[in-house]
Order: structure tokens, then C-alpha cells, then sequence
């Protein structure tokens, strides 16, 4: 498995944690989860870039 899949996958459960606690009205913690996440899914397209 390529590192940007693991990346990809990690990067997806930290975005499904997110929208646990934006569901259970946990608001300030949400949102830095779901910035996080997608921070993860960016990092993972430079990574995926640089290996093709």
C-alpha cells in the first residue's frame, strides 16, 4: 500500500471524528478536527504528486 493511501485514509477518519463531534455539539474541538482533517487530505495530494 503507498504511503499517500495511508495518508488518505488517516486523513478520512480524522475528518469522520470531526463530524462525530460537530454532531454531538462538542463546537470548538469540531471545527479544529475538521480543519485538521483536511489539512491531512491536502498534504496527501503534494504527496501523491510527488510519487507518479
Amino acid at each position: 500500500m503507498k504511503l499517500s493511501n495511508i495518508i488518505l485514509i488517516i486523513g478520512l477518519v480524522i475528518l469522520a471524528v470531526g463530524a462525530a463531534l460537530s454532531v454531538a455539539k462538542i463546537e470548538p474541538w469540531a471545527d479544529y478536527v475538521l480543519i485538521a482533517g483536511a489539512v491531512v487530505v491536502i498534504i496527501r495530494g503534494f504527496i501523491r504528486n510527488h510519487e507518479q
